[in-house]
């Protein structure tokens, strides 16, 4: 039997956990960073509201799970939710896997520090977002918007 899991390790398993789940699948993770900066604005009203009622559904049910599984509140489950997808974006724009800043990066030694890799990179900062959040406690819907 393994021993009880603190809640540290619980943290960083679940960050690891959602950081490969959005590193494993480049396209999506492409998607985050183009639909709120050209896909939403060029779709009318009605489809741009379809559209964000399925998603804002389906990541308020992974911060529910989160919520259950980590102890966390409903308003910290979603930050830790849109944490994930927002740098999960950033960092794979950042990353420029297949494209000749990703030869440049490995090309010229003083340039590494630039080659991002997405996986361990979003699990260090969701694992960062959770210990911090334990630290301080719930912050509460500051606007109560309830989002």
């Amino acid at each position: 039997m393994s021993p009880p899991r603190t809640r540290c390790h619980r943290d960083q398993a679940v960050a690891a956990e959602l950081a490969g789940t959005l590193a494993a699948r480049p396209l999506f993770c492409d998607l985050l960073t183009h639909a709120p900066l050209n896909l939403e604005r060029n779709v009318s009203l009605d489809t741009a509201y379809r559209f964000k009622l399925v998603a804002m559904a389906e990541s308020r049910l992974i911060a529910a799970d989160l919520a259950s599984l980590l102890g966390l509140t409903k308003f910290q489950a979603i930050d830790v939710v849109a944490t994930a997808t927002g740098m999960a974006g950033a960092l794979w724009q950042t990353a420029a896997q297949g494209t000749q800043l990703s030869t440049l990066y490995e090309k010229y030694p003083e340039l590494a520090y630039a080659k991002v890799e997405v996986k361990p990179r979003l699990a260090g900062i969701l694992t960062d977002l959770l210990t911090g959040m334990r630290r301080t406690g719930p912050s509460g819907d500051a606007d109560g918007d309830g989002v």
